[in-house]
């Protein structure tokens, strides 16, 4: 029963700060609640494959990510003080936005451990809430605009992904809600008609691709992530990402041990393909930097969803690389947040002369910006190069290269937006004696860049234990 104790604690921590105004309380909660999350990671891992409150199991792939999101957390909230100190002047707001922070990471730790697929849907559904709260949090008229073009979008997909499990639910072997746990429906998957079966697949996966940043409902995520505060599209970036490749993943678990397995990769590699040449297009239109990240993002899910297409071959670099992913972009987007506080614009043409004016924080963003473009010796390097040997083993040929190719056309347009902000002319709007400069902001920045290095060239070996655990339990 812990992840019951963790879901009732949680509750009480988000509702104690909701409308608190003070500050030292909103903190110690938030403190509270990191060290809550933290411990439960262990205890899952203790207790790794049991079963917990009913519809949740502390499996490979969920220990994992909770971890991930457990590191996460610790500079999130650090820099969630900076954020509202400097934006947010009212201090009932202050205690909503940690409150919101709360209920989002306690709705993905839901995703992540649950063996049911109707709690995943439900706790997307509470991510969907959060978030959009969350985007609208600074009640300007471009936020209010992103909000509920998100909220919208997101419920269609919820919708669809709701008729997707309709479809599962009426063609298992019986009606109780258990038999809409992963586990009865991997048993029963060979029993389900194919027909229903990829039709529920497209439906889910369709309603899910905008939690994980893909095709189709790929612009309303961008869109939100252009425009919500820094600390929210620190997590919204990965573990929210995270938690969409978790739904995608589960069911795929499910098809996989059907004769309709080779369709549903063949679907998978279409939607993977198709967002990486969209967002390559798209990324020569963007003006800010958040929706630069925010593309960036879309590239790094493409790669992963590319990588799951292949099943078994592709999924140790899959898992892997969402990983190292959620690491690097949690720093990018932290880091974007001194840049935006430096210049008091988001916007690329309101940025330049970054390394001469603040070198530290530059040669930092740099680092940042090798990391997640993959530039050697980055650890993001090492997990696209497994994707891409996986291609190439699998007879993927052409995929890989054309990847390989958009892949560079990435970076081309990154480092050229990039090379305004580090060198480029200082704007005529400038105000040196406005910018908000803090020596120990970056710090969390080369934590983060540095794990991301460290585990991808020297792996823990218990982490190397989930991650094939979690490729040899697929079907």
């Amino acid at each position: 029963m812990a992840l019951l104790f963790f879901f009732i604690i949680s509750t009480l921590l988000a509702l104690s700060v909701f409308s608190n105004k003070n500050r030292s309380i909103n903190f110690s909660a938030a403190s509270i609640y990191s060290l809550l999350h933290i411990s439960l990671s262990i205890y899952a891992y203790i207790n790794l494959n049991d079963l917990d409150s009913v519809y949740y199991k502390f499996d490979s792939l969920g220990i994992i990510l909770n971890g991930l999101l457990s590191i996460i957390l610790i500079p999130v909230f650090w820099h969630i003080r900076y954020f509202l100190d400097r934006y947010i002047p009212d201090r009932k707001m202050k205690g909503r936005f940690i409150s919101l922070i709360i209920i989002l990471s306690t709705a993905l730790s839901s995703i992540y451990f649950a063996d049911n697929i109707v709690i995943v849907w439900v706790s997307l559904e509470i991510t969907t809430v959060a978030v959009t709260f969350l985007i609208y949090h600074e009640r300007y008229p471009d936020a209010l605009e992103a909000a509920w073009k998100f909220l919208f979008i997101s419920s269609f997909g919820i919708v669809l992904a709701f008729i997707g499990i309709l479809l599962l639910s009426v063609k298992v072997s019986n009606a109780q809600d258990s038999s809409l746990s992963y586990t009865h429906l991997q048993a029963v998957s060979h029993l389900i008609d194919p027909l229903f079966m990829k039709a529920a697949f497209l439906l889910l996966v369709t309603g899910y691709s905008i939690k994980m940043n893909i095709f189709p409902l790929y612009p309303a995520t961008v869109d939100a992530k252009t425009i919500a505060p820094f600390p929210v599209n620190a997590l919204t970036s990965t573990a929210v990402l995270n938690g969409g490749f978790v739904a995608i993943f589960r069911l795929y678990s499910i098809i996989s041990g059907t004769e309709s397995a080779v369709w549903a990769n063949r679907v998978l590699l279409i939607i993977g393909m198709t967002s990486l040449v969209i967002m390559s297009v798209q990324l020569f239109k963007v003006k800010r930097f958040s929706r630069m990240f925010a593309y960036s993002s879309m590239e790094h899910m493409a790669l992963v969803i590319i990588a799951l297409s292949l099943g078994k071959p592709g999924l140790y670099a899959a898992i892997l690389h969402i990983m190292l992913h959620s690491l690097a972009k949690t720093g990018i987007f932290l880091h974007y947040g001194q840049i935006r506080a430096y210049y008091l614009s988001g916007w690329i043409h309101d940025s330049g002369d970054y390394m001469k004016q603040n070198g530290f924080s530059a040669l930092v963003y740099l680092l940042g910006l090798m990391t997640a473009t993959a530039v050697p010796p980055s650890g993001l390097f090492v997990s696209e190069y497994l994707i891409l040997r996986a291609l190439f083993s699998e007879g993927y040929s052409y995929i890989a290269i054309a990847i390989i190719v958009l892949l560079s056309v990435v970076m081309y347009v990154i480092f050229k937006y990039s090379m305004q902000l580090l060198y480029g002319k200082l704007p005529d709007n400038f105000q040196k004696d406005k910018a908000i400069i803090n020596k120990y902001e970056p710090v969390s920045q080369i934590i983060l860049f540095g794990l991301v290095f460290y585990l991808a060239y020297f792996t823990p070996g218990f982490i190397k234990e989930l991650m094939n655990s979690v490729v040899q339990n697929l079907n």
